[in-house]
């Protein structure tokens, strides 16, 4: 793999993480906004990301149940 090839996987790895995280987001914000402004309010990044990680599994589960 030459260095330019390298590079642009990595800006496409920084693509979908920003993607994803962007989506994360806007989900939180429509199903949960009060839980993820107070936890915005009180710069409670673990509380975040807590929130963030329960989300993510409850997706995941759900996909796993259409399968």
């Amino acid at each position: 793999m030459t260095g330019r090839n390298a590079a642009m996987m990595a800006a496409g790895w920084a693509a979908a993480g920003s993607a994803l995280t962007a989506s994360l987001v806007v989900w939180l914000l429509l199903m949960r906004p009060f839980d993820l402004v107070d936890a915005a309010n009180r710069d409670d990044i673990t509380g975040l990301a807590r929130l963030a990680a329960a989300t993510l599994y409850g997706m995941l589960l759900r996909l796993l149940d259409l399968l």
